[in-house]
């Protein structure tokens, strides 16, 4: 009985490391450009480490490879997303996409055409619920991630106030600002 405790003791002890030790990304100068390092506290599990993947290799994928160097070279301030590299211990995992930012909420809202509107306006149905908590408060510096690269970044009216910032496609805004046919 006392063996089985001591053992349940260093289980739980050990607990909390295994806990931190999940998920932790880091990314140095030791790296690949576009490459992040899932355990940086552990000794490299090679002698050769952070080694990018070459064609032939089992995990080499050339499309992600072209989307990583594409990625690279844009170097958009405006990016929220990224495919990286993913090294464990030096050793080369696969891909992953990072993200980071803010997410824009997804809503279902009901907005009412008007052309007198500026290009960059939209106006929010009389007969919606306004809660200005679902929007940006200000024009967002960079498009969230969950949003597609081609939505644009619009003001939203209600009963002629600005009530905050959201994305929309481009499509649905232009559709917005048709007049109306008589």
């Amino acid at each position: 009985m006392r063996v089985i405790l001591v053992v349940i003791s260093l289980l739980i002890a050990a607990l909390p490391r295994w806990a931190f030790a999940q998920g932790t990304v880091v990314s140095d100068d030791r790296l690949p450009p576009a490459s992040i390092e899932l355990k940086r506290n552990d000794p490299p599990a090679t002698s050769t480490p952070w080694l990018l993947p070459k064609p032939g290799d089992p995990l080499y994928h050339a499309e992600k490879e072209a989307q990583i160097k594409k990625e690279s070279a844009a170097k958009s301030k405006e990016t929220t997303h990224g495919l990286v590299h993913v090294f464990e211990r030096g050793v080369f995992k696969g891909y992953e996409t990072l993200q980071w930012g803010n997410p824009a909420k997804k809503m279902d809202s009901a907005f009412t055409p008007n052309p007198k509107l500026p290009p960059d306006a939209i106006e929010l149905s009389s007969a919606e619920h306004a809660d200005k908590s679902d929007y940006f408060p200000t024009r967002p510096k960079r498009h969230p991630w969950n949003v597609p690269d081609d939505y644009v970044a619009v003001r939203v009216f209600y009963r002629g106030k600005l009530i905050g910032w959201t994305f929309m496609s481009k499509e649905a805004v232009a559709m917005l600002h048709k007049p109306k046919k008589t």
